[in-house]
């Protein structure tokens, strides 16, 4: 019984379990294991060490016992604005999906692909990778580089394309992310497939954004199950300490989402296997016994404000196939169909919640500027105000397919789906800070009570929204099971008409915990008609 008894206090483990205490102690280990293992309970279990990072809601990891609450995913608003639209000649055939956007120092920088030709299929050398700069993410400048000719003019904000760091692309953009473990000459680093230099993709560097060259060819190699044809995401992962890779892969013939990692950033090149992460399902959209939805970009991003956090935006693409649809009995235009963006998330990048799956950016009214297609890019950046964040979107309405060849565009316009406007931009959308996915209590009440938790600071702090009718409160509990004299539910200030995103949590009046700070505690929430999105402990 003693040595079961020390077992415990150190933190019993399963193989622990299993190869000492149930053969000696069958009645007594029978209990000790559900008290240790069943769903929800997790007696002995050791505590999550969450310091002073940030914590947001993706699954079950804060809820060892919950009732009454959802997770609830947050559509972004819709700004309406063209961002960026086509203005000029290399520009004249849209605006392309592949584009992304940073915020370094007190600067947003974009890198969008636009095209000169309005055939994007055909044409492989009009495409361009263009550059824009803002001090506030609203509003754009496209300045004035002089580093390539076009149409015999330098004034142009060309960086990569038409012989723009010695290259030529077609529809094919790419993202920037920065290395932290590369050298000033290599900071930003921008992923793409390029003409005549392979099938796979590549990296080109800079120390600036704007002068580019290439670093590294075939960086994933050449897999001809794997297309490639899409905005292929790289970027540094500090939680897996690793180079993590998203790409587009087939799932039988449908496109999926792929992920592989590499200790370097050239050694994706020696990778054979290429495991799916996000695929065609049965839940998807299938006609009959033909499925209808797959998915092109991910946009999959580590989410920098929050403790083990990762987002990805899918696009999922309805195709018009033949004998499904009334408009298309006869002849159906090839490839072609319109493309929304979905929301999933991960605690390590590798296993996604995909919630819903209900549009997270969804195509506008008909006869809008997305009404077609709207596709979500690499990046998210902080807004100015701290309240917020900015994401963006390529909007176009015209559908996937539309800039295939003229018999598409007769068969679509036939079939009242074509473009009206021939339009392609970049639109802004916003989101409050942590917003993607909140834990929702009922009209009637919820609450829930997180597992054994080590924190560092003094000083607790929600992302909150209660609106004019909701109630939260939050209770201590000790590592034995029991309410904290003094920051116990009914000792709680009762928050209310709050929207914020650092609202302190109060005791009578008491806001300093410091003195759990290092120990093992839980927390009991209380959540009435409110959304909770984050919980942080800090000085």
């Amino acid at each position: 019984m003693i040595n079961i008894l020390r077992v415990i206090k150190r933190g019993i483990s399963v193989k622990i379990f299993v190869a000492y205490v149930a053969p000696k102690y069958k009645y007594l280990s029978f209990m000790i294991g559900f008290l240790c293992f069943a769903p929800g309970i997790r007696l002995f279990a050791q505590p999550l060490e969450i310091g002073n990072r940030r914590q947001v809601f993706i699954d079950e990891k804060f809820l060892a016992e919950s009732k009454g609450v959802e997770f609830i995913v947050h559509q972004p608003q819709k700004t309406g604005e063209w961002t960026i639209k086509p203005e000029y000649a290399w520009e004249a055939g849209g605006i392309g999906p592949y584009s992304s956007v940073l915020k370094v120092d007190d600067t947003y920088h974009m890198w969008y692909h636009a095209m000169a030709s309005v055939q994007w299929n055909i044409d492989k050398k009009s495409g361009a990778i263009c550059y824009a700069q803002s001090k506030d993410g609203i509003h754009w400048e496209k300045p004035v580089l002089g580093l390539v000719e076009f149409d015999g003019n330098k004034e142009n904000n060309i960086v990569l394309g038409h012989g723009a760091a010695d290259v030529y692309i077609g529809q094919d953009g790419g993202m920037v992310f920065i290395d932290p473990n590369a050298p000033d000459d290599r900071k930003f680093n921008l992923p793409i497939r390029v003409e005549k230099k392979g099938e796979t993709f590549h990296i080109f560097s800079s120390p600036d954004g704007i002068h580019w060259k290439l670093t590294y060819r075939s960086v994933l190699g050449v897999n001809t199950k794997f297309h490639l044809d899409t905005q292929n995401v790289i970027f540094w992962d500090n939680q897996a300490n690793k180079y993590i890779i998203y790409g587009r892969g087939p799932s039988r013939s449908e496109r999926s989402i792929f992920r592989v990692e590499a200790d370097q950033i050239d050694r994706f090149s020696l990778i054979k296997e290429l495991p799916l992460v996000l695929s065609p399902d049965s839940l998807d959209l299938s006609i009959g016994q033909t499925p209808v939805v797959d998915y092109y970009m991910s946009a999959a991003i580590k989410y920098p404000w929050a403790d083990n956090a990762y987002y990805m935006f899918p696009t999922a693409y309805f195709h018009y196939i033949p004998g499904t649809l009334s408009e298309f009995r006869e002849e159906v235009p090839k490839n072609a169909g319109p493309l929304d963006t979905q929301f999933t998330a991960s605690t390590d990048g590798v296993n996604w919640q995909r919630y819903g799956r209900q549009p997270f950016i969804g195509l506008g009214m008909k006869g809008e500027f997305d009404w077609a297609s709207a596709r979500m890019f690499y990046g998210i950046v902080p807004a100015v105000n701290g309240r917020e964040i900015y994401m963006y979107y390529r909007a176009s309405d015209w559908l996937h397919g539309w800039d295939r060849d003229e018999k598409n565009k007769q068969l679509l316009t036939t079939a009242g789906l074509g473009a009206s406007q021939n339009i392609a931009v970049i639109s802004r959308i916003v989101l409050r800070m942590d917003g993607f996915v909140s834990l929702r209590g009922a009209y009637t009440g919820g609450e829930f009570t997180t597992p054994l938790l080590k924190f560092e600071g003094n000083k607790l702090f929600l992302n909150v929204n209660t609106s004019a009718t909701g109630i939260v409160r939050v209770g201590i509990i000790d590592m034995n099971g029991n309410p904290v004299e003094g920051y116990r539910m009914e000792d709680c200030d009762r928050i209310h008409t709050a929207n914020e995103i650092n609202r302190v949590v109060s005791w009578g009046g008491n806001n300093d915990v410091s003195i759990f700070a290092g120990k093992a505690i839980r927390l009991r929430f209380e959540i009435r008609n409110a959304d909770l999105f984050a919980f942080q402990f800090k000085d």
